[in-house]
């Protein structure tokens, strides 16, 4: 058996069968890009087993990916798979072009405004259907979270290096 590397990202979840040669539905996070690129990937049960799987092929569906791998030859084998979730190391990840990031690599980041107040730290990326937000928890641990949204206008600067991101927004917004 494989050890599962340390930086699994979960990309997405089996939602069932599709077709009657094995293909699975996995529903994304977020954009499919990834899941697309990396053929190497870990499947995720509900009792927190981990194992590689071995992915022949995946495409797009829709907002869907179908994925087909060794071993998953019938629907009835896809439709155990059910509610598992799809996960990829994040080492293997595609590079970005300059100024891009990936979700992941926000979270746990510190949140400041101009003024140089700590807003709080990404504690999650969400989408209202218009745009994402960053799910900021609020520095002083109380409080609701702040949503701010990632646009331009307020998202002035990410620097993954130093784990922060500068933002437009003020804590009682």
């Amino acid at each position: 058996m494989d050890t599962a590397p340390p930086d699994l990202v979960p990309l997405g979840a089996v939602r069932g069968a599709y077709g009657v040669k094995g293909w699975a539905r996995i529903e994304p996070f977020g954009p499919a890009d990834t899941l697309l690129a990396v053929r190497d990937w870990w499947l995720q049960g509900a009792d927190r087993s981990v194992r590689r799987l071995g992915n022949t092929a995946a495409r797009r569906h829709g907002a869907a990916v179908l994925g087909k791998w060794e071993g998953c030859e019938s629907p009835e084998a896809a439709d155990r798979l059910k509610g598992s979730t799809v996960a990829v190391a994040r080492s293997q990840f595609p590079p970005l072009p300059p100024g891009e990031f990936y979700w992941v690599d926000l979270i746990g980041a510190h949140v400041t405004n101009r003024r140089g107040v700590v807003l709080g730290t990404v504690k999650a990326l969400v989408s209202n259907g218009a745009q994402d937000l960053l799910q900021v928890e609020a520095a002083d641990g109380a409080g609701p979270a702040i949503l701010v949204p990632m646009v331009e206008r307020y998202v002035e600067a990410v620097d993954l290096a130093a784990r922060e991101v500068r933002v437009d927004w003020e804590p009682d917004w």
